[in-house]
C-alpha cells in the first residue's frame, strides 16, 4: 500500500468596480495550479464597456493577481524539490 498525495491549488478573482453605487461585477478568473505548478487559466469578460472604462486599475489588480499565480506557482515547486 502507499500514498500518494497530489497538491493544487485553485484561485477564483472577481474583478469588481462601484457604479452608481452598487458593486458591478466586470470580470472573473480562474486559475487552476497542478502538482507540477503548471496553471490553468480561464477568463470571463463579464461587462466590456466597464473593463474599458476601469482599464488602468483592471491592469494593476490583473498584475497583482498574475503575481499572486507565480507566487504560488513557486510555492508548489518548491514544496515538490524539498519532498514535502
Amino acid at each position: 500500500m502507499s500514498l500518494k498525495i497530489t497538491k493544487q491549488r485553485t484561485i477564483n478573482a472577481e474583478f469588481n468596480v462601484v457604479e452608481e453605487g452598487a458593486t458591478v461585477l466586470v470580470k472573473q478568473t480562474y486559475i487552476s495550479i497542478d502538482e507540477n505548478a503548471v496553471s490553468s487559466v480561464q477568463e470571463n469578460l463579464i461587462n466590456a464597456e466597464l473593463y474599458a472604462k476601469y482599464r488602468q486599475e483592471m491592469r494593476t489588480d490583473e498584475r497583482a493577481l498574475r503575481d499572486l499565480r507565480y507566487k504560488v506557482e513557486d510555492e508548489i515547486l518548491a514544496d515538490t524539490t524539498t519532498g514535502a
